[in-house]
């Protein structure tokens, strides 16, 4: 689904306003985080997100958290048209005059955002150096200390929050061009529905010299589809035998784009119960 959006409207609690979500609401990770958030067409870009892991802040490369703009009131499900911190963080909250907002951040600066469920709140990240005071009047508050850069790159753990990248490109691509077909993975032909580049991620990346030799999970999605990782997913202790309840390729350096094949590994091939599979994680049923 894709959300077109054409004018701007009021979405944002005041200040003075405590908001709190109905905890039931918020009990069912999957329906309190959903994965396939719509696309928010805006100004000739499609803005698409894609939930990182459960309880978590997005990171920089240097795993460095970003600077936001806070915007509350805005309950579940955060995954119909025209709702949910998806639009909102792209639209603004606002530009009623009367509160001030008459400016908003550039959204090519966006580069996703957080939700907190129980308290119906979103954070809008941006890119350090962007927010201002010229924006206080859009946004219930504003955390400028933080000084991250660049793209989201990777999540640090949170209680209470979960982390949505942002993919930005353009609603009317230009055709994509044919090279030659290759043997490894970074020289066959580009797939653009799959890949942003046409290549997998790890191609970018040291000329491609540490790839695996299967290709590795799509980072591009197609319209109408929200992103998918899933590595995302809840943990199963039952089926993998690690940590985190995710396959091995989840944890290696770089994520799950880099290492994780297109389909999801089967479950580890162990004689017992996973060892971790009595940990807790956080309003699951473990």
């Amino acid at each position: 689904m894709k959300i077109i959006v054409t004018s701007f409207a009021l979405f944002y609690a005041t200040s003075s306003t405590v908001v709190s979500a109905d905890s039931d609401a918020c009990s069912n990770l999957s329906n309190a985080y959903p994965n396939d958030i719509p696309w928010v067409e805006y100004q000739g870009d499609d803005f698409i997100f894609t939930r990182q892991k459960y309880n978590s802040v997005c990171v920089d490369s240097h795993g460095k958290q970003f600077e936001y703009g806070t915007i509350q009131g805005v309950y579940t499900p955060i995954d119909e048209a025209d709702g949910g911190c998806s639009t909102v963080c792209v639209e603004g909250p606002s530009v009623d005059a009367a509160r001030g907002c008459n400016q908003l951040p550039p959204a090519n600066k966006l580069v996703g955002f957080q939700y907190d469920c129980e308290s119906a709140t979103c954070k809008c990240l941006y890119e350090a150096g962007t927010l201002g005071n010229q924006y206080s009047q859009c946004f219930n508050d504003m955390n400028t200390s933080n000084q991250g850069t660049g793209q989201v790159y990777s999540t640090q753990p949170q209680q209470g929050e979960t982390c949505y990248s942002l993919q930005i490109q353009s609603s009317s691509p230009p055709p994509s061009p044919t090279p030659p077909v290759g043997t490894s993975i970074c020289t066959y032909a580009p797939d653009y529905d799959c890949y942003q580049t046409g290549h997998p991620a790890c191609c970018s990346e040291n000329g491609g010299k540490d790839c695996p030799d299967y290709l590795t999970m799509c980072d591009n999605h197609a319209e109408g589809e929200g992103g998918f990782d899933y590595c995302t997913n809840a943990p199963d202790y039952d089926c993998y035998n690690t940590s985190d309840g995710q396959p091995s390729c989840c944890s290696e350096p770089g994520g799950s784009f880099m290492n994780c094949p297109q389909e999801q590994p089967s479950c580890d091939d162990d004689e017992g119960p996973s060892q971790y599979m009595n940990m807790n994680y956080l309003r699951s049923s473990r």
